[in-house]
């Protein structure tokens, strides 16, 4: 206790201050969450409401299906640091040329290393479909696969499959072969010689590549008609020439969007497209309401294959593709294109009419890739075109030509040709990839080829062989140009069994003319070309498939007959024995036993 006397004041102390009350607590904050949810969770809802009423009124509108654009160009491999520095057998385009020089190269070489260098951005493929069983494809062309269906059976148009090839990095580190590899969307620029170098297109410039050997098969490009190169784009985007699969690509989609096509050119590609794509219009299901495909056939000559056949057999070929409902306008040409206010394509004509068309095909000829002559500092042909080569298709040292774009001298001949065909392309690569493993086979070979249009005249088949119709094979020298003579089978109208009519195309002559002595006049035969009274050319005009004619018939100019000796040669070509008709596989079968149960 405090002592009283002692302090001063009051004796108590005053007492302690109360505590402060304690503050209100702070308001409840607002949570805008559950507002952004409710908010995002009605404009999804608008969003997809909003999408819906879209696609039902596209679907109503028939216009829900996808853009379609062409593939990317793309490279293999992506950089040029993966090339490889230095090969021992390099090849320079994929075609057929080349593909035949890598198996005769391995077939030589067992522990060859073979390096492909192509500008396409595919593996090596085969061209021969592009123009026939591709178009009677339901599906547009797949590029992993490109599948089509020949004789039943289901084929692809690579030459091999991708794991063949190995990856250029591995190749390069790979020490003996046998190795091969491809590069694909390169382009080479020049080729030195000299020193054995290929020098390849890169976006920084140039990337060198030694070789020990090299084959240079460029092949050929598509011709075009100046009317087309000048025209406006909207119309040189629904005209084609077709040569590589990208092509085939874009043709195969215009086609199928199209009502009303134009093929262009009366030469073999020409020919095969207009009879393909009319029986396209029978084998491939249409919808009930929509209308066939139009299709018009328009060529400069009286007859197709007109630089081949005389003018009367081309007019009577021209008959079987009027069968398939083609229409065909023979001796026209195109002098104008532009575009009509609706979107499509109107052709101005020789006869002085006009043709309005969705798509055009332009199949006029072929000329041979010629880029890398000038800066390689390499011979050109001035007469026939093409890279001038030796006997050995050799046009430097180490250096090869092979396929279209080779002018050949032929040693017993003593002439230069150069030819744009797939077969006689296959032959000088088997003979360049020879010569470049060391084994010196001089080019002593005939130009071959030949046009078969399905069953379009109807016949059977001969025994043990395929299917065939009009199938015209051509060896040796041939030219609307030279002097012919033609032995035709003197088929009987009774001999013919009568088949069901054919709806014929708009064109200026009923199907086969309504006469059966002129449906049977040109049906089998042989058609000799002379040169200075020397038979230099054969045809062989829907005559029965033999496996080793076209050796026959070489051995045969090499002999350099004369045209009074035609009647032997027909005798040795198996004429005499060729018959009207054949019978079928069916009626060769012979029957078995009856057995009973």
């Amino acid at each position: 206790m405090l002592d009283c006397s002692l302090t001063r004041g009051p004796c108590s102390a005053k007492p302690a201050p109360s505590p402060p009350e304690c503050p209100p607590p702070p308001p409840k904050p607002f949570h805008w969450i559950y507002v952004w949810t409710v908010a995002g969770f009605f404009g999804t809802m608008g969003v997809i409401y909003k999408l819906y009423l879209w696609k039902e009124q596209q679907e109503r509108l028939g216009e829900n299906k996808p853009i379609w654009r062409p593939r990317p160009r793309l490279k293999s491999p992506y950089h040029d640091r993966d090339l490889p520095a230095c090969v021992q057998y390099l090849i320079v385009g994929a075609g057929a040329a080349g593909w035949a020089a890598y198996r005769a190269i391995m077939e030589h070489d067992k522990k060859a290393k073979v390096f492909f260098i192509s500008k396409e951005d595919c593996l090596p493929y085969i061209r021969l479909p592009m123009s026939k069983q591709m178009w009677w494809n339901p599906d547009p062309p797949d590029i992993k696969s490109l599948n089509y269906l020949e004789d039943g059976k289901r084929r692809t148009m690579y030459l091999a499959d991708c794991s063949k090839f190995m990856d250029p990095v591995k190749f390069y580190r790979t020490k003996t072969g046998p190795a091969v590899s491809v590069a694909t969307g390169w382009c080479v620029l020049r080729v030195d010689a000299d020193e054995h170098v290929v020098y390849v297109k890169t976006m920084c410039g140039e990337q060198p590549i030694y070789y020990e050997r090299c084959l240079l098969a460029p092949g050929s490009k598509p011709k075009s008609l100046s009317v087309f190169k000048s025209a406006p784009k909207a119309v040189r985007q629904k005209v084609c020439a077709l040569r590589t699969v990208r092509d085939l690509e874009l043709a195969q989609r215009g086609v199928r969007r199209a009502r009303h096509v134009v093929v262009l050119g009366g030469g073999c590609l020409g020919t095969e497209l207009a009879w393909h794509l009319g029986r396209m219009n029978q084998l491939i299901e249409r919808k009930p309401d929509e209308e066939p495909l139009q299709i018009v056939h328009v060529f400069k000559d009286k007859g197709i294959m007109a630089g081949v056949i005389p003018d009367y057999l081309g007019e009577w070929a021209t008959e079987k593709i009027k069968c398939e409902g083609v229409t065909v306008m023979p001796k026209t040409q195109v002098y104008d294109a532009f575009e009509t206010p609706d979107g499509r394509v109107q052709l101005t004509l020789s006869n002085g009419t006009s043709l309005v068309t969705d798509y055009v095909l332009v199949a006029v000829g072929a000329e041979p890739r010629m880029e890398l002559a000038e800066p390689s500092f390499l011979e050109q042909d001035p007469v026939n075109g093409g890279f001038l080569v030796n006997t050995e298709l050799e046009a430097r040292t180490h250096l090869y030509v092979a396929g279209d774009a080779a002018s050949v001298y032929s040693q017993w001949r003593d002439v230069r040709f150069r030819d744009e065909h797939y077969d006689t392309a296959e032959r000088l690569g088997l003979i360049a990839g020879a010569n470049m493993t060391g084994h010196w086979l001089a080019c002593n070979l005939e130009p071959h080829y030949w046009l078969r249009l399905g069953d379009a005249l109807q016949m059977e088949c001969a025994p043990n062989l395929d299917d065939f119709s009009m199938v015209i094979q051509v060896v040796g020298e041939v030219g609307a140009c030279l002097p012919t003579i033609a032995l035709f089978k003197q088929c009987a109208p009774e001999e013919v069994p009568k088949k069901t009519e054919t709806p014929a195309g708009d064109g200026e002559k009923p199907c086969y003319k309504k006469s059966e002595e002129y449906q049977n006049r040109y049906k089998r035969g042989i058609v000799f070309y002379l040169r200075d009274e020397t038979v230099v050319g054969l045809v062989f005009w829907n005559m029965p498939p033999i496996d080793d004619r076209r050796d026959v018939a070489t051995e045969i100019l090499r002999a350099r007959p004369s045209y009074k000796d035609i009647n032997l040669l027909a005798e040795l070509l198996g004429f005499a024995e060729t018959q009207c008709v054949y019978k079928t596989h069916e009626q060769l079968k012979e029957p078995g036993p009856c057995i009973r149960k």
